[in-house]
């Protein structure tokens, strides 16, 4: 692995203790199966991802795989998966999960950084990233995406926290801060550097391809940290999901994206795109 930078320790050292302190999601049957949750955003990644698999040499990056769990379940949808993190806690447990779902021959797992993939060039058909770009320098590691991704339809899946200003002005005021405490914490999984995408960011996102699409979650959810509720987050998520159908004029106050863009082979789009994700 590469040099790593001050920011890039700071993740590491935040993240190998993370690993010890919560075990995996036990996710990988349910939302693997038949049953469909549109009005959840990580079941939507998964749902896109069904929706364009056409055969078992289709090969995917989990873009910053984490322990492993998406990585099983993308898997089990059939597709060659390749997963990368820069904890080695984090890939020594995904490996141990593959192993004990009978996966290994359809995983592989390494310790690596967003910024500088060890993946050859026009090599993946998906490339899928769950809440991982607002962790590193977002430029670097799209022009890496864009590298590793197929021409001619390769497609990437970025599930991701953005700013919505009127909310996080709030959140960032005195009062706010006092409510929910913003300082880094391994209880609540939040690092000393990250941050919530801007719009200059997604346009960033949409520029490594094209036929983009935006789908936004988070309106009345983000209340379910207050509601002492089992039910309340799916409630919540449901209720966002048809104001977001019904009034059309709610989507930018939406807390959490899932986008999409496909990189397609046209004259000049690949020097095009380098030039857009680094800037001059």
């Amino acid at each position: 692995m590469t040099e790593l930078s001050e920011r890039q320790r700071r993740e590491l050292k935040f993240y190998e203790e993370f690993s010890k302190m919560h075990t995996p999601q036990a996710f990988l049957a349910s939302i693997s199966g038949k049953e469909t949750r549109p009005w959840n955003s990580y079941w939507r990644v998964v749902e896109i991802a069904k929706q364009n698999f056409r055969s078992d040499d289709q090969k995917l990056l989990d873009f910053g795989c984490g322990k492993g769990e998406l990585s099983l379940v993308l898997s089990k949808v059939g597709y060659e998966v390749f997963g990368f993190d820069l904890s080695p806690n984090n890939i020594t447990i995904a490996k141990r999960l593959a192993n004990e779902y009978q996966m290994t021959g359809r995983t592989h797992f390494q310790v690596g950084v967003a910024e500088k993939l060890d993946y050859p060039t026009n090599y993946f058909d998906m490339v899928v990233g769950n809440e991982i770009l607002h962790h590193v320098e977002i430029s670097q590691a799209l022009s890496e995406c864009s590298r590793v991704l197929k021409e001619g339809g390769g497609m990437a899946i970025f599930h991701e926290p953005v700013r919505v200003p009127v909310f996080d002005f709030l959140r960032e005021s005195r009062f706010g801060r006092w409510l929910v405490p913003k300082e880094a914490s391994l209880e609540n999984q939040v690092t000393e550097d990250e941050r919530k995408l801007t719009a200059d960011d997604l346009n960033l996102i949409k520029s490594i391809g094209v036929n983009s699409s935006t789908q936004r979650f988070l309106l009345f959810s983000r209340l379910e940290r207050f509601i002492n509720i089992s039910e309340a987050s799916s409630f919540l998520e449901k209720v966002d999901f048809y104001l977001f159908k019904l009034f059309p004029f709610l989507k930018p106050f939406g807390g959490r994206v899932v986008m999409v863009v496909r990189k397609w082979s046209l004259p000049g789009m690949a020097s095009r795109t380098v030039a857009m994700v680094h800037p001059a």
